[in-house]
């Protein structure tokens, strides 16, 4: 019995001595290396680093602007878009609601200005038709126009005219804060 019990006590010491022993160099580096590898790999895949943050110098910059138009019911919605360059001029203002279908194709800015500051900056808006493309009703569509120039252009009113002549309804539009349930 004293031999079997010392046959096992020095067969356990061998299995936690190869167990316990270190690892040759080259298995060592072999590790390392494929460890720092699977390391460059996570590293690669993250995001919203700072790095990740840094703006294209190679990208144009250009204006966002705010556009208010029908959506998929009878309500207006609110769309964030762009110019195709920085500065927002009102015929190009005038063309992205063109493409958004508030006016018909062929509108033209005749004249626009803008006058005071701050609080009370005021703005004329003559444009060669007015002309609703979506077939919403005319107080919807001066909301549409009314506040997308108001919002872009940071007026305190606008007064819409057609070839010098006053609109109907349109001498003095504000922002419409509950845009989405005019009639």
């Amino acid at each position: 019995m004293k031999k079997w019990l010392l046959g096992l006590l020095t067969a356990m010491m061998a299995v936690s001595l190869a167990a316990c022993t270190p690892t040759t160099e080259k298995k060592q580096e072999t590790t390392t290396t494929a460890a720092a590898a699977k390391q460059e790999q996570i590293e690669a895949q993250t995001t919203g680093g700072a790095s990740d943050k840094v703006p294209d110098p190679n990208v144009a910059p250009v204006a966002i602007i705010s556009v208010y138009h029908k959506g998929d019911g009878d309500s207006l919605v609110q769309d964030m878009d762009s110019l195709d360059n920085d500065e927002l001029d009102p015929q190009a203002l005038v063309s992205k609601m063109t493409e958004y279908g508030i006016f018909t194709e062929g509108t033209q800015v005749l004249n626009f200005n803008i006058t005071g500051e701050g609080d009370v900056k005021k703005a004329v808006l003559d444009l060669n038709k007015v002309e609703n493309d979506e077939g919403v009703s005319d107080s919807v569509f001066l909301v549409e126009i009314g506040n997308t120039f108001i919002e872009n252009f940071e007026l305190s009113s606008l007064t819409l005219k057609e070839n010098g002549a006053d609109l109907a309804g349109a001498t003095d539009l504000t922002y419409v804060a509950d845009y989405e349930n005019v009639d």
